[in-house]
């Protein structure tokens, strides 16, 4: 918007600044400026239309400088935020059913930006939890397995009830390395997200309850207080 009311200034002040040079070499025209240049010589002739070139030249350079300007603030504004962002919950389709899973079955989706995993136990129930290990975030659909109602961490062994999100084992494989990795990262349960079938009597697509802001609130908390390579720590540029 704002570069969109510049240019109608801009157009303004390069044609009064176009104007002076334009009654002064236009051919076969008499006008006071070319008269008085002729009478003092060549070179106040020459200094005049020179003038009118770097006047010209110096608005065109502004005029594009605060262009510039506006425009990346405007982009950048609209980027990034480090305001609070509140929960906004939403039963989001996973494209899928119940009834193509089998049980200790598991898939992997993004939705809304959560990272989550649907499967069932081995008894059938289905459930869902994030895809993401506490540990140290890798994806748990890389092999993990599901025993009872318990899901297992590939890289580590760490194991989580899927009904709960309850923490079970921290960290137990392989010997000696596995305990060790716990050791630098603070014991936490596993995410767990509400599911249900949709359609009727449950013969539709599987759904899950999200938070629709969850991608936008962690950005603002990721950007406040860091220096991003833009320049200042809220996002914006100096």
């Amino acid at each position: 918007m704002a570069s969109r009311c510049l240019l109608p200034a801009a157009g303004a002040l390069m044609l009064m600044c176009f104007l002076p040079a334009a009654f002064v070499v236009l051919p076969g025209v008499q006008t006071p400026a070319l008269h008085d240049a002729k009478a003092q010589g060549g070179a106040s002739f020459a200094n005049l239309s020179m003038a009118s070139i770097a006047t010209t030249t110096a608005a065109f350079g502004v005029a594009a400088a605060v262009a510039r300007s506006r425009s990346r603030e405007g982009k950048t504004a609209a980027k990034y935020t480090t305001q609070t962002i509140l929960p906004s919950l939403a039963w989001i389709k996973t494209g899928a059913r119940a009834s193509e899973l089998q049980p200790t079955e598991l898939k992997a989706l993004t939705l809304a930006g959560n990272d989550v995993l649907i499967g069932k136990t081995e008894a059938g129930a289905l459930f869902c939890v994030g895809n993401l290990c506490p540990h140290i975030g890798t994806p748990m659909s890389e092999g993990a397995d599901v025993i009872g109602d318990v899901i297992v961490c590939p890289l580590h062994g760490s194991s989580f009830k899927v009904t709960t999100g309850e923490l079970i084992d921290w960290c137990v494989s392989p010997p000696i390395i596995g305990p060790l990795t716990g050791l630098i990262v603070d014991k936490k349960n596993l995410l767990i997200f509400e599911c249900r079938q949709g359609g009727f009597l449950g013969s539709g697509e599987v759904e899950v309850l999200v938070d629709t802001n969850a991608k936008k609130a962690y950005e603002a908390n990721y950007w406040k207080g860091l220096l991003d390579a833009q320049g200042k720590d809220d996002g914006t540029y100096y």
